[in-house]
């Protein structure tokens, strides 16, 4: 009885470090995980700001083109009646 009783404890002691050692590896593996999203938000945040001020100067154009067009336009029709 004694030696299953050993052997036993050798096998659980195994188990132990191998679940010791696993719990280590996702715990590093959860640090990179979070440290690199933590990249991504940054950069994300960046890009947002960019496409901000591409959408305002966008807006801006197509304001001064639909102006431009509108007072073509009139002045077109304008001479064409005259």
């Amino acid at each position: 009885m004694q030696k299953k009783n050993q052997k036993r404890k050798i096998n659980l002691t195994e188990y132990r470090e191998e679940v010791v050692a696993t719990l280590a590896a996702l715990k590093v593996d959860v640090r990179n995980t979070k440290e690199t999203l933590s990249e991504v938000k940054s950069l994300l945040r960046e890009q947002n700001g960019r496409i901000r001020k591409n959408e305002a100067t966008l807006g801006w154009i197509k304001g001064i083109g639909t102006i431009f067009i509108a007072t073509y336009s009139t002045l077109l029709a304008w001479f064409f009646n005259k």
